[in-house]
């Protein structure tokens, strides 16, 4: 069964590299706001879960303002294309912490957080 279970996970793999679809990644893109004084930059660890509904992931969501970390308590909205995520966190120190849970569905999952009109997406691979 464990022999089944890693070909899957590595045919999962491979297949996301050959089809072109979004590679995970701990890091993206650094979006900002038109006026450039807000910055977004999403974090996961780890990247690989297993889609037991035990395995959890830490998103962490940069915020900056005016290159500073944004003022405590600035609200970062969240959500999730597959599992679930915490709705919305706030800032310490330019810093907000969510907990994706991956729950049973094996594919992709785009987690998406968004402060003000800036928006960044981190993707998590769940097999």
């Amino acid at each position: 069964m464990k022999r089944r279970r890693r070909f899957g996970a590595i045919l999962l793999v491979l297949t996301v590299a050959f089809l072109g679809l979004p590679q995970p990644g701990c890091r993206t893109s650094t979006p900002t706001d038109p006026s450039g004084q807000i910055s977004l930059e999403l974090d996961a660890v780890p990247l690989l879960l297993k889609a037991d509904s035990t395995g959890s992931s830490t998103i962490w969501a940069t915020v900056l303002m005016s290159g500073r970390p944004a003022p405590d308590s600035t609200v970062v909205n969240f959500a999730a294309s597959l599992g679930s995520v915490t709705p919305e966190a706030y800032t310490r120190d330019g810093l907000a912490r969510a907990t994706f849970s991956a729950g049973t569905i094996a594919g992709i999952a785009a987690i998406v957080a968004q402060v003000r009109a800036v928006r960044d997406t981190v993707m998590v691979t769940v097999y």
